[in-house]
């Protein structure tokens, strides 16, 4: 092991014993702040009374995250060279039986909920034969609505349970060494900054590993800058720009996507490598990224290893802290979950495949969420070596620390790209899971798929019963209130005690302390773009790709950026409105359209809120104009060495960063 110890030293951080770390990995988080900006060090100033800053906070979540990298265990020796991978239970038994009971408590007190509403005396029209009025026809397709919905959160909760009880750990093992290795990042300059780019590359440049590690940067605008940049870091330069065989309008090459671009290098020099890696350019990795991760390419079935996608700037704003919370289920325990699955799920953001395996199915697959779609694939194919269908494996180790959006309109468009595509592979027989794909992981791929649709299903019916009796005043069932009100608090409760029991399997410590209320806040806000996400996949609207900008090139929210919230919000006024008018409804009826109310206007008042914030705390002082202190300059931003007019956003400043 001393070889791959080179100019490195072992810490046992966080409890982790083996952790390959930089030396120089506090330095680096401390001088460059999300997005690039002025090198800026606090190992020499004093400890402040006041409370730390966003950025201190961020440094210090990327320090533990670090401290994360040996979160399967200590490397071990491989049986023999090419010995398969073997895994171990997240969970142990008397965690398992917990997590059960806490599941079916929850759901006893769904289906009591369920059974309660279904009594006779409940049910409207349970008198009348046949259809009935008009009437009793929308009471019963609003009752119909209301069980629906709670029989959604239940299967929800089940699907939690699959994945959290079968959650298992690859055993790590040494990297065989020797292999021939390309590392690759890519860059659409118009959205992602050179500097964040040169940041990862100078990372990926100083990966510890005893073989021959190739850095590949792909340029979907073959810009003169990243040439300068590549050449100057050693690293290699790669861009389809110009070249009609590798920007086709669809299939293996469409042009402005991510698997287009992947496939076109893949097409000149893949074959030159025994494995590859991708990472994000916002994705920066750690020395022993490829330590920890090669050891699984032992076993000759392995297609691709996936490591956790984990945000080291989530303390930048509310945007970037909700969007990391999200992760924290879904690295912690759904995607272990695919490992007992025997089916792990392929994501784009830290990944190395073997590309005798993509050969086997043409590649990354043209689709907006092409891991996805590129991970069926390949469960589905065949190692022709051994007969044996392809395998994943996805290790809870962090290698790699990102960059989550910070901006209302990124995130917008990222949670719509993944509904999207989720959606877009349900409605379209053509991308569904093929016929070889075995029982088991077929079922897997479904439960993933699950999430989105049924977010959207939920608030449509909830949206529907609502108007149907504000509007008519016909209500879907005739109940106790105050008994209802008990057995769906009931429900919420216990639903949030299993909550707030499995934070104890999210894989960093900080993720352990929180409840995660701003990321279940920001998924209520999500709920528009699955809701237009559905109807879109439904109606074949193609959604092109779009790169989730970073950075200072992080979009800039405008009134255009919450039309579908503001829609939203318009719906559920207008209901609100009419129920008044028409004396339709009472106080607890009325609360899911506040909801919806609130779920429209909540994000653009908090951007508002944030842009307040920053131009206050970056007004212009009494002496002249301000000086922007990241460009140098005065009134304007220096983005790629060319000199841009800084604009005031209709609603959020593009310098939002929220310091505290």
């Amino acid at each position: 092991m001393a070889v791959f110890m080179k100019a490195r030293e072992l810490r046992p951080l966080g409890g982790n014993v083996g952790v390959v770390t930089d030396t120089r990995l506090s330095r680096d988080v401390t001088e460059r702040p999300p997005g690039g900006g002025p090198v800026e060090s606090t190992a020499a100033r004093p400890s402040p009374a006041r409370r730390p800053d966003r950025r201190q906070l961020n440094i210090s979540a990327r320090i533990a995250y670090a401290s994360c990298g040996a979160s399967a265990g200590t490397l071990v020796a491989p049986r023999h060279p090419q010995a398969a991978v073997e895994f171990r239970s997240v969970l142990s038994p008397a965690a398992r039986l917990v997590l059960t009971l806490l599941v079916l408590v929850n759901s006893a007190a769904g289906l009591l909920l369920v059974g309660w509403l279904l009594l006779p005396q409940h049910v409207p029209g349970s008198g009348v034969t046949g259809l009935g009025d008009w009437q009793t026809a929308v009471a019963r397709l609003g009752f119909c609505v209301i069980v629906g919905v709670e029989l959604i959160r239940l299967a929800q909760n089940m699907v939690v349970w699959v994945f959290a009880y079968h959650a298992k750990d690859p055993i790590p093992v040494d990297p065989p060494v020797g292999l021939r290795v390309a590392l690759l990042t890519t860059i659409v300059p118009s959205k992602e900054p050179i500097d964040v780019a040169e940041r990862t590359l100078r990372r990926m440049r100083e990966i510890v590993y005893c073989g021959q590690v190739d850095v590949w940067i792909l340029d979907e605008g073959d810009d003169p800058a990243v040439k300068e940049m590549a050449a100057r870091l050693g690293v290699r330069h790669f861009s389809r720009k110009g070249r009609p065989e590798y920007n086709q309008p669809d299939g293996e090459f469409r042009t402005r996507t991510k698997s287009g671009n992947h496939n076109a290098w893949r097409a000149e020099h893949e074959h030159h490598y025994d494995v590859v890696a991708n990472v994000d350019p916002d994705h920066v990795p750690l020395a022993n990224f490829l330590e920890r991760t090669l050891g699984y390419f032992r076993d000759p079935d392995v297609a691709f290893v996936v490591t956790p996608q984990v945000y080291g700037n989530m303390h930048q704003n509310l945007v970037a802290h909700g969007a990391s919370v999200q992760q924290y289920l879904y690295n912690g325990l759904i995607a272990r979950g695919g490992n007992g699955l025997d089916a792990p799920l392929l994501t784009g953001t830290g990944h190395l495949y073997r590309p005798s395996a993509w050969r086997s199915i043409g590649g990354y697959q043209d689709s907006i969420i092409e891991d996805h779609l590129t991970s069926i694939r390949i469960h589905a194919a065949v190692n022709p070596q051994t007969g044996n269908q392809w395998k994943g494996v996805y290790t809870p180790d962090v290698v790699a620390i990102g960059e989550g959006p910070t901006s209302w309109a990124d995130y917008f468009n990222q949670q719509k790209r993944w509904a999207a595509g989720i959606c877009e592979i349900l409605v379209r027989p053509e991308l569904r899971a093929p016929r070889e794909l075995r029982s088991r992981r077929r079922w897997h791929y479904r439960l993933l798929q699950f999430y989105y649709p049924s977010v959207a299903v939920s608030l449509l019916l909830g949206n529907f019963a609502t108007a149907a009796y504000l509007l008519t005043g016909v209500s879907a069932a005739r109940v106790d209130i105050a008994v209802w009100s008990v057995l769906w608090g009931a429900t919420i409760c216990t639903w949030f005690v299993l909550w707030l029991w499995l934070r104890r399997f999210n894989i960093a410590p900080h993720e352990r302390e929180e409840i995660g209320l701003v990321g279940m806040a920001l998924a209520l806000f999500a709920g528009p773009i699955y809701v237009a996400a559905a109807a879109g996949a439904l109606l074949r609207r193609k959604l092109g790709f779009v790169v989730t900008a970073k950075g200072r090139l992080r979009t800039t929210e405008s009134l255009g950026t919450f039309r579908l919230h503001l829609g939203w919000a318009a719906f559920a006024a207008g209901l609100l409105a009419a129920s008044f008018v028409l004396e339709h409804g009472r106080t607890p009826l009325r609360v899911w359209p506040v909801l919806t109310l609130l779920t429209g206007l909540g994000p653009p008042l908090i951007a508002c809120g944030s842009a307040l914030l920053a131009r206050r705390s970056h007004a212009p002082t009494l002496g002249g104009p301000r000086t922007d202190s990241r460009a140098g300059t005065t009134g304007r931003h220096a983005v790629r060495g060319r000199r841009v007019r800084a604009t005031a956003p209709v609603v959020a400043s593009r310098e939002v960063s929220w310091h505290g």
